[in-house]
């Protein structure tokens, strides 16, 4: 599959989970990538698997809470690759799950500077790098979309996280690009505690997960890659759930 083929994508938090399962789907698929993460080792470890399948890829280590680093890594990404045309902002990270009393201003803060302030530095350096025709993600969540009373500070994050992805749209669309969101429901992930897993499926062999069932971080990509290509040019503004119907039904839960 070529269809990014000689396009250049950047991944944040491209390490691990979901963001790792999109760079290698990036790379087998023909695109340049650019895998950013706090940890250098895992942005390297997802370089060299892209490379052993021939693939041409680039570690940069940045915190995407800061407004240097996510400017230094668009342009290393443009250095190395030429431009930037896809950008999947994925870096974020999730808190303890407490009643909300419970929760202190320092997890709170900690919440809105990964999984806002980060986007939204994010977002600023790809309106103003990427080429034409280009497009932005933004893993949002679940939560973006109803509150989660045990994890207030991640659920206030990924809201606003949603409300910039749709104030944004018309600045994108303005200069010939898009920006949508995907909102992951239950993913296995190190992030929640499931092991890391580098395989990467063909799509027709992706198994349907049960009704709010659990789900491979390639369930994932595979949603982002399609908002970020070419097919989805008529899309711009959205927030697209991928959660096997989690938030389908009330009760959310089989009771």
């Amino acid at each position: 599959m070529t269809m990014f083929a000689n396009k250049v994508a950047l991944v944040t938090g491209g390490g691990l989970g979901m963001g790792a399962s999109a760079a290698l789907l990036f790379g087998a698929r023909g695109a340049f990538v650019a895998v950013a993460d706090l940890n250098q080792a895992h942005a390297e470890r997802v370089v060299n698997l892209i490379k052993a399948k021939g693939g041409k890829a680039i570690a940069i280590k940045a915190d995407i809470t800061s407004e240097a680093d996510n400017a230094r890594m668009f342009e290393e990404t443009k250095a190395a690759f030429g431009g930037i045309d896809y950008a999947f902002l994925n870096a974020g990270a999730v808190q303890a799950y407490r009643p909300f009393e419970e929760m202190t201003l320092e997890t709170f803060d900690k919440m809105i500077a990964l999984n806002l302030r980060g986007p939204y530095l994010g977002v600023r350096e790809a309106l103003k790098h990427l080429r034409p025709g280009g497009a932005v993600v933004v893993n949002a969540s679940t939560a973006g979309l109803m509150g989660f009373a045990d994890a207030g500070g991640y659920s206030s994050a990924k809201h606003g996280a949603l409300g910039l992805v749709k104030s944004a749209a018309r600045a994108f669309a303005n200069k010939k690009l898009r920006i949508n969101a995907v909102c992951p429901g239950q993913i296995a992930t190190p992030l929640n505690g499931a092991p890391q897993n580098d395989e990467i499926l063909p799509p027709e062999q992706l198994p349907v997960p049960e009704d709010r069932g659990l789900m491979s971080a390639q369930h994932v990509a595979e949603v982002v890659l399609f908002l970020l290509s070419p097919a989805a040019a008529g899309v711009n503004g959205q927030a697209q759930l991928v959660d096997a119907a989690l938030l389908s039904a009330f009760p959310p839960l089989n009771l």
